[in-house]
């Protein structure tokens, strides 16, 4: 297949492309995130129609919510503007997520059934464009993450290994969980999904992948610190970070209920935990050793 994949020069982005190259399976046509930003719809139709593509593959957003870019109302002009084409097209669409469309009250993972109840800006607007492409295009592949991780910017790792690199003291929560998930193992997942929908599968369906192990952000950091404290910048880093002890904070959980995707795709979990290293050498490589 012919996929474009918009946000290529994201750390997923960055993950899908080296997935993809050894196997050459499928064709990837790449946007950058500055190039999705578009202020007209012809520039949407350009693209679409500018490209033989039998597939997009919409990273946008779970990009752009780990960036400085907020999301909001233009974000939901554009994806109108790109499931319309679509539609009239008859191009698969598939649409990442986040685990974020909830509130996190839940004591217990969030399956695909649960009703999307997220207050926050961000958590609005993912909910407001999985309901437009839903009504738009009679066939929507979209596919809710963790909280995903990597050693390229932007993500949650990566910035707070650069205020510890700085000497910022670093505030963090144990009310705040979740299960995290590594860029390489989301760009594994994709392509397995890919490689069935290439082969006949259905290019539709809403499904929940993250890595096992739920685990608050405070241990999340830990893990990290542990394996970066081997490099120079963050030898004493441990000591700039700090438990949060708002006592007002309440306790959510963003954890995801993955058998859907195991059960339909044969796509098995694994832990977030052996990803840690390999993300912390490569913030290293590309933002230290230099």
């Amino acid at each position: 297949m012919r996929i474009l994949v918009l946000g290529l020069d994201s750390p997923l982005g960055f993950a899908l492309r080296s997935f993809a190259a050894p196997l050459m399976r499928h064709e990837i046509i790449g946007v950058d995130m500055d190039a999705t930003r578009w202020r007209r719809e012809r520039q949407v139709k350009k693209l679409i129609r500018g490209q033989s593509i039998d597939l997009i593959l919409d990273a946008r957003l779970v990009t752009q919510i780990d960036g400085v870019d907020p999301v909001g109302q233009p974000d939901l002009e554009r994806t109108r503007w790109l499931s319309a084409l679509a539609a009239r097209d008859r191009v698969g669409y598939v649409f990442l997520s986040s685990a974020r469309v909830f509130s996190g009250a839940l004591t217990r993972p969030y399956r695909e059934t649960d009703q999307p109840d997220a207050d926050d800006p961000v958590g609005k607007t993912l909910i407001e464009v999985e309901r437009q492409l839903d009504s738009t295009l009679d066939e929507i592949f979209i596919l809710r993450l963790g909280l995903m991780f990597g050693g390229r910017r932007p993500n949650p790792l990566a910035r707070a290994l650069d205020a510890l690199a700085r000497g910022d003291r670093l505030k963090v929560s144990e009310q705040a969980r979740g299960s995290p998930v590594h860029v390489a193992e989301v760009a594994r997942v994709i392509h397995g999904i890919l490689d069935q929908i290439g082969a006949g599968a259905s290019r539709s369906g809403l499904y929940h992948y993250s890595g096992i192990g739920e685990v608050n952000a405070y241990s999340f950091m830990e893990t990290v610190l542990a394996n970066a404290s081997q490099y120079a910048p963050f030898r004493e880093a441990r000591e700039l970070m700090e438990l949060n002890k708002n006592e007002t904070e309440r306790m959510t959980s963003l954890s995801l209920d993955c058998a859907q995707i195991r059960q339909q795709f044969g796509i098995q979990q694994l832990g977030w935990r052996e990803f840690v290293p390999r993300a912390v050498q490569r913030y290293i490589e590309l933002y230290i050793e230099e």
